[in-house]
């Protein structure tokens, strides 16, 4: 890509990324993550956060791991991939050595003698995971050696489980909401200044916000998608047709976006 291609830059911003570069926190998210920050103050068990797919739980998630990596002992695991050998990895990164322990116990009193903790352990989308591996999750969170944040999407039978296995474990309960109308000019402004293009944030106007609103009622990822799919869409007007392309930007090309994502 050379550098004057910035409508591609401006694609790339709107990625889901495991990056922490381009990540903005806004009033329902930073709300959020300041409840997480206060939890971590005092002495808990299992952190709940639950919501809606899209809300902005893993997002948020993402980054205070990546705020915290270097100034406390903490683990992140998306996708159900926790289990008792990321326990022994944990182990070997933190005291430099190998655990052949297999059984739970072993490898608690393991920790236990290593003397560090609490030890914080991150898991995301914990309704994949079967009964037997909350149930596990749940035991480990009654030692005072590990702290879970455990992120839970808001799916049908899924999250009740999750949420009836923590349930008398949980030091509290956040719930992640769609962001508000108004902040959708504020994230799509804030992304494009972290990408130095923020003059493509005065080629919007009202109507745009608006519509924006409107096909992504406020999700994130969505709305991700929908402004990755739509800087595609004018870079690609840019190197083939560029006499389209108008100095204001126009609901059509917005609208293209949603129709090629099945969102309209």
């Amino acid at each position: 890509m050379t550098n004057d291609r910035l409508y591609a830059r401006a694609r790339t911003l709107f990625e889901d990324s495991e990056s922490n570069s381009y990540y903005v926190l806004l009033t329902r998210t930073s709300q959020v993550y300041s409840r997480i920050e206060n939890a971590f103050k005092n002495p808990f068990k299992i952190l709940l956060i639950t919501g809606a797919p899209g809300t902005g739980k893993s997002y948020v998630l993402r980054r205070f791991y990546y705020d915290q990596r270097d100034r406390a002992p903490i683990f992140m695991y998306p996708s159900a991939t926790f289990a008792s050998d990321r326990l022994c990895e944990i182990y070997e990164k933190l005291y430099n050595k190998r655990l052949a322990a297999k059984d739970t116990q072993e490898i608690i009193d393991a920790f236990r003698d290593g003397g560090l903790s609490p030890i914080f352990i991150l898991l995301d989308e914990a309704q994949l995971y079967e009964s037997e591996r909350l149930e596990w999750v749940r035991m480990l969170s009654n030692e005072e050696i590990f702290r879970f944040v455990v992120v839970v999407h808001r799916v049908k039978q899924e999250d009740l489980l999750a949420k009836e296995h923590f349930r008398t474990r949980t030091f509290e309960t956040i719930e992640c909401r769609p962001i508000e109308p108004a902040e959708i000019s504020r994230f799509i402004e804030t992304k494009l200044l972290l990408g130095e293009v923020s003059e493509f944030y005065d080629r919007f106007n009202q109507a745009n916000f608006d519509r924006i609103y409107d096909l992504t009622q406020g999700n994130l990822r969505d709305l991700n998608r929908l402004m990755n799919r739509f800087f595609d869409l004018l870079d690609d007007y840019e190197q083939n047709r560029p006499h389209k392309l108008t100095s204001r930007f126009s609901n059509k090309f917005i609208e293209m976006a949603a129709i090629e994502l099945g969102m309209l």
